[in-house]
């Protein structure tokens, strides 16, 4: 009596129809839960990105502010960045890699 109780509700066809609707609706539908996922994984990828390369924008931004108006700093920055040198200087380039 007590095992027709419990395998009763496999017997409604009520129940399959909507166990059926979920199994379709997760995996199959063109609006699945999965592509749901996939597209929010997704726009949080993007939004990372965005916010990342907003702020490297500003920094070069700043950057190329303080190289036109502050002659010093171009010349700091060709000489570590480019190598660049005075015509009576030598260079001389020292690798710490080990």
């Amino acid at each position: 009596m007590l095992k027709e109780k419990k395998y009763r509700i496999f017997k409604n066809k009520y129940f399959w129809i909507i166990v059926f609707f979920f199994i379709w609706i997760s995996f199959f539908d063109s609006n699945s839960l999965m592509l749901h996922y996939k597209f929010k994984k997704n726009i949080k990828e993007m939004t990372y990105n965005r916010d990342f390369l907003k702020k490297k924008i500003l920094l070069e931004g700043i950057k190329l502010e303080k190289l036109t108006a502050d002659p010093k700093y171009l010349e700091k920055l060709a000489r570590e960045k480019f190598y660049m040198k005075k015509e009576d200087e030598d260079l001389f380039i020292l690798n710490n890699r080990k």
